[in-house]
Order: C-alpha cells, then sequence, then structure tokens
C-alpha cells in the first residue's frame, strides 16, 4: 500500500509545482515579461514532463491518475493565490464616488497618483471619477483607503499591460519640501 503512495504524491507535488509555474508563467507573458516567462517555462516544462513519466511508468494506476488531478487543481489554486500575494504588475483602479474629492485627498496623501474627472451620476448627482494606476503590491492598500472613504463607491480594476509616462506611486509619501510646496502652489 505505501508502495503506491510515495509515487501518487510525488506526481501530486510535481503537478503543484509545474501548474503553479505555468499560472505565473502566463500572468508574466501577458504583461510583456518575456525573459521571466521563458526561464519559467523551461522549469514547469521540464517537472511536467517529470511527472507524466511517473503517471505513465509501469501499469495504469488509478491513485497515479486521481493525484496528477488533484495536483492540476491545486496546483491552478496555488499559482493564483502566489500571483495574489507576489502582487507583480501594475493596475488600474477606477472609482465612481460622491466622496471624490475627500478619496483624491486621501490617496494623495497616501502617495498615490491619480487623475479626477467631474460628472453627473444617472440621477444627475454630482459624482467624480477617480482614475489611479498603481502597483498591485499596493492595492490592498488603496482599497482600504477606498473603503475607509466610502463603501458604496463603484470600483474596478484591471491589469495593466503597458504604461508609458506618468507617475507611479510611491512606497511612503514623502513630506513636501519648502521648494515642493512653493511650486504646486502650498504656502
Amino acid at each position: 500500500m505505501l508502495e503506491s503512495l510515495w509515487p501518487a504524491a510525488l506526481i501530486f507535488c510535481l503537478r503543484c509545482v509545474d501548474v503553479s509555474l505555468g499560472t505565473l508563467r502566463m500572468i508574466l507573458t501577458i504583461q510583456g515579461r518575456r525573459t521571466l516567462s521563458a526561464f519559467l517555462g523551461f522549469i514547469e516544462v521540464s517537472v511536467f514532463i517529470t511527472a507524466v513519466a511517473s503517471v505513465v511508468r509501469g501499469p495504469l494506476d488509478p491513485l497515479r491518475i486521481v493525484a496528477y488531478g488533484g495536483g492540476f487543481a491545486a496546483g491552478t489554486y496555488l499559482g493564483m493565490t502566489l500571483d495574489r500575494m507576489l502582487g507583480i504588475g501594475d493596475a488600474v483602479v477606477r472609482v465612481i464616488t460622491r466622496s471624490h474629492r475627500q478619496l483624491a485627498a486621501g490617496l494623495t496623501a497616501a502617495g498615490f497618483g491619480l487623475t479626477l474627472v467631474d460628472g453627473r451620476g444617472g440621477r444627475g448627482s454630482e459624482v467624480g471619477v477617480v482614475f489611479s494606476v498603481c502597483r498591485r503590491s499596493r492595492l490592498q492598500e488603496l482599497m482600504a483607503i477606498i473603503g475607509r472613504i466610502d463603501r458604496s463607491a463603484i470600483v474596478t480594476v484591471q491589469e495593466v499591460r503597458t504604461q508609458v509616462h506618468g507617475f507611479f506611486s510611491r512606497k511612503r509619501p514623502s513630506p513636501p519640501t519648502a521648494a515642493r510646496s512653493t511650486a504646486l502652489g502650498m504656502p
């Protein structure tokens, strides 16, 4: 019994690794990160062929097949979790809110760049659309600020493939210097 569990456990682990790498590779490919995608692809396929060889070696074992499928499912989940934790890349966040001026002030104070567009809601109320491009690693921080200021804001998030020019959010906002304050029209 133990003889058939070890190969199944190995197959499960190999599939977790190769599918997780595949998920990350696809995300990086979409972001245009060719070198890292190619490197991950090499490792992914090397692990994959080892897993396949382990499944087809000897007589067909249902436990190995279940381990192969289970590893695929677990690897997909793990890869998506890793992507969320690593936060590689950028995102554009669009917020429609009645508290647009307070939101703009809060995001600016936290070091996020933004563009604010005044508008009218469907019922004629004054709203603002706040656009911000941020590192995905800071997305939760940005979302928390939005939640504190306006829980009913409409928020959409989209990954950015390419950005040319613009302001990238800083990790920590620097205090205004006298020269910068004067240039911005602050006392």
